[in-house]
This record gives C-alpha cells, sequence and structure tokens, in this order.
C-alpha cells in the first residue's frame, strides 16, 4: 500500500527474459572471458584471507577495480555466517525469529555498513547471498552523485552478466559441486543454507542491486530527536509500542521532505487517501508532511493493523502491503506467523518490499539501538519546545509573525505541514489549523495559545 522512498529505492536490474538453459547456451561463447575474470577475483579473494587471521566477523575484501570502481567482496567465517541465521532479542517487545535471521542481518548490515556510494549487488529471493558490492567512495569530489551512479550502473551491468554465467554453470554442474572453481566454491559457501535444487538458477534470474543506507540513517539521527519525543508519546498514549516510531527510518530516514513517485509523502510515507482518512490535506495543508501530525495518523493505521491481524509482525508488515493483503495471505497460508507468511505466501503483489518489510524494521532498531557507536559523530539536536495557535479566524502566518514578533522562517521549520504559500504568508491559515510557535507565555486575540513543551525522553 505504501511506497518505500529510500530503503527499497534500488537500481533494479531487469530479470532474464528466457529460461535459464536457453540463455546460458545462447551466452556461452561469453562465458570463458567473465568466468575468468571471476576466477581472478576470487584468487586474490583467498589470497588475501590466506595473509590475515581469522576473525569470527564479516569483513569486506576488495579484489578488483575497474574504472573509478572497487569491486569488494564480503567474507563472514564461518562463525559469523552460522550465528547470521540465529534470532536475537533486539528490545523488550521484538526479537528476531530464527526463520528471517539471515534477511534481517542483511539490512542491519545496509543501515550500519554500506554507505550512499555502495552499491550492494544480492539475490532478491534469497537477500542475504550478497555476491558482491561497488564501492564508488574513491571518486573524485567533483564527480556528482547523478554521474556516480551512472558509473557504478555500467559497472554493475558488467559485473550482473559475469556473476550471472557463473551461477548458471553452477546450476548446470550442481550434480558434482567437487567440481566447482574457487568462484563458484565462495558463492555455494554462502548458500549451504538453502536446500532448493534449483537455488543457483534461481539467483541467476533474480540478482538486485541494493543502495547503502548508513549516510541517509545519520542524516535521519541528525534530524529525529527534535521530533520523536513528542512522537513517542502518542505512541505510548495508543498502546502501541514505541519501538515501531521508528519506521519512520524504514520509510524515509526520516526525510522530513520524503515524496515517492506514486504520491506517499513525509517521514511516514503515508498515501493521500490513507492520509485524507485521518489527517487535513489540501492545497493548503498537508499534515502527512509534519512528522508529529504524522505520526498520530500512523498510530491510528497501526492500531487498526493490529486490531485486524492479531500480532505486531503482521501489523507491521500491513504497513506496507495492505492490511487486507495481509489478511490474504494468512488465509492462503493458514498461518499468522510471519516466517511462515514470507516463506509459503506467494501472492503477486507479495513481492520484495513486502517480504523484506519486517526484517528492514528489525535491523532498523538493531542499527539504532547501536547509534552511538556507529554513528559517534552525528550531532543529536534539542527536542522541539512550542506552543500551539488553534486559528479561529482568518489570518495569515505573516501578520502573526509580524503582530508577535515572531521569526517568520522558525514558523515555516515548526510548521512543515503548510504549503510554500501559507508559509510565505501569501495565503491565509486554514481556519481551524493548529498553528505550533516557539514556546512562550502569551495569549492573542487570533486564537488561544496552549502552553505544550515536548519533554525529554
Amino acid at each position: 500500500m505504501l511506497s518505500r522512498l529510500l530503503i527499497f529505492a534500488t537500481l533494479t536490474i531487469p530479470a532474464l527474459p528466457i529460461e535459464a538453459r536457453t540463455y546460458f547456451a545462447k551466452k556461452r561463447t561469453h562465458g570463458g572471458s567473465s568466468h575468468k575474470e571471476l576466477e581472478q577475483q576470487a584468487s586474490l579473494y583467498n589470497q588475501t584471507l590466506a595473509e590475515r587471521s581469522e576473525r569470527p566477523i564479516c569483513s569486506p575484501v576488495t579484489v578488483a577495480r575497474e574504472g573509478q570502481v572497487n569491486i569488494i567482496y564480503l567474507h563472514c567465517s564461518d562463525e559469523a555466517l552460522a550465528r547470521d541465521g540465529e534470532g536475537v532479542k533486539i528490545s523488550e517487545n521484538f526479537s528476531v525469529p530464527d526463520g528471517i535471521a539471515r534477511r534481517y542481518n542483511f539490512w542491519r548490515r545496509i543501515y550500519s555498513i554500506w554507505g550512499i556510494d555502495h552499491y550492494v549487488m544480492h539475490v532478491s529471493e534469497y537477500p542475504e547471498v550478497v555476491i558482491a558490492a561497488l564501492d564508488g567512495t574513491q571518486m573524485p569530489d567533483r564527480v556528482s552523485p547523478q554521474s556516480r551512479e551512472s558509473i557504478i550502473k555500467r559497472v554493475a551491468k558488467t559485473q550482473r552478466t559475469r556473476f550471472q554465467n557463473l551461477l548458471l554453470s553452477m546450476h548446470r554442474q550442481r550434480h558434482n559441486e567437487t567440481a566447482f572453481t574457487p568462484a563458484m566454491l565462495r558463492i555455494s559457501r554462502q548458500m549451504q543454507h538453502i536446500s532448493d535444487p534449483n537455488k543457483y538458477s534461481i539467483a541467476a534470474r533474480s540478482l538486485r542491486l541494493q543502495r547503502g543506507q548508513r549516510d541517509f540513517i545519520a542524516t535521519g539521527l541528525s534530524i529525529a530527536p527534535k521530533y520523536l519525543p513528542a512522537i513517542e508519546r502518542d505512541f505510548i498514549e495508543q498502546g502501541i509500542p514505541v519501538e515501531i516510531s521508528r519506521l519512520a527510518f524504514v520509510e524515509s530516514s526520516f526525510n522530513l521532505k520524503a515524496v515517492s513517485k506514486v504520491g506517499a509523502s513525509g517521514v511516514y510515507q503515508i498515501m493521500p487517501a490513507t492520509g485524507r482518512q485521518y489527517l487535513k490535506i489540501d492545497g493548503r495543508v498537508d499534515e502527512r508532511n509534519d512528522p508529529i501530525k504524522a505520526a498520530k495518523a500512523a498510530c491510528k493505521l497501526l492500531k487498526l493493523n493490529y486490531r485486524l491481524t492479531g500480532n505486531w509482525p503482521l501489523a507491521i508488515t500491513a504497513y506496507n502491503h495492505g492490511v487486507g493483503g495481509i489478511r490474504r495471505a494468512v488465509h492462503t497460508v493458514n498461518s499468522n506467523d510471519i516466517v511462515a507468511l514470507i516463506n509459503r505466501y506467494n501472492g503477486k503483489a507479495f513481492g520484495f518490499a513486502s517480504k523484506n518489510f519486517y526484517a528492514s524494521f528489525l535491523g532498523i532498531l538493531a542499527t539504532l539501538k547501536d547509534a552511538d557507536r556507529l554513528f559517534p559523530n552525528v550531532q543529536s539536536p534539542d527536542p522541539l519546545v512550542f506552543e500551539t495557535i488553534k486559528i479561529t479566524r482568518p489570518t495569515s502566518i505573516r501578520a502573526l509573525s509580524t503582530k508577535h514578533n515572531l521569526n517568520l522562517l522558525k514558523l515555516a521549520e515548526l510548521n512543515p505541514d503548510l504549503s510554500r504559500s501559507v508559509a510565505r504568508g501569501y495565503a491565509p491559515l486554514p481556519i481551524g489549523f493548529v498553528l505550533k510557535i516557539p514556546a512562550q507565555k502569551r495569549r492573542d486575540s487570533d486564537g488561544k495559545i496552549n502552553n505544550r513543551q515536548v519533554p525529554n525522553s
């Protein structure tokens, strides 16, 4: 139902247009050089591992450079690979089930390790299988963001073809894995937990790029503390676990100006039809763009989802997929367990974003829980302290700012739900609108001022 803005804003690589064996047969003449490149990368990868002491972690290994882009393999020790499949408790209310632990760890790394100039090539059907990462961090500063993306996409296209051919070769040789080359063995090691006999063919058809989110999360952490105390209070008052307020990071990385291609807006990425049920949306005001007001709408929607689905993992997934779709999924698989839905439900609309939404939410929780260590240089702003005026007669924000010596830019900052014309004072404030103003003790004839200081938490 809701569109992903950042977390699922990926460079989508089209699926193979024809059946795997036919594709392989047509590409066989080009497979040799592709395999040679990957075997050279695997050789350097193995050499690097042999020269370093094994540690129970996952760490990057640079194996090649194509133009201005480094090719990185992520190496996980045997212990780390095993640990990735184990559930973990994140908070009082949320734990990671074993069945989606690997998905969770994929997203945890997307949020905490990989940055804006990293594009991770992985398998959409098995998100935890990271084939390679494309690293554009070494490009000169003068290269524009658009050019960086274009350069990385060109390299990704070449790498995709190479890995497709390799995976299809693995599929052909799947009954004799003792004959696998070093490049094949590296990938098969990551997929040893997958029992599907066609897993290599499936992987070849579902390679996908995911952009790193670390920088977006860091930016969100420099904004969110302004609003979270007030937002958390609303979640608590509605009886919703406060951790779920962090869906704003999944939806938009707490980007106040987030707007999706399908019309979702604000930090909680609320669609227009949903927003009109709970908020004021017209030509002068769009309350979806006020994080505090949008949070109230998100609370109501989540509470409804919980009532109709019976548990928070499904209610959270319904925030993305729609509660009707989740109820159909529950009926189809005869289970209200989130792991069962992810593994067994194949509804046409239940795609990558929906299947990974809950795991990405858990990944955000883990990342934010460890934010002080992961983002030590992010400056946390103070919570907003404000009062409110309910507009009871026609007036403009400019008239109010002049009459009461209020800074117009500060008023616009406190009220991001106002349209540009209203925020600049060219159009009147709507009657009944609740306007935030800097904290002060004043009452006036334009409306009633309610002292409201947002508490620290």
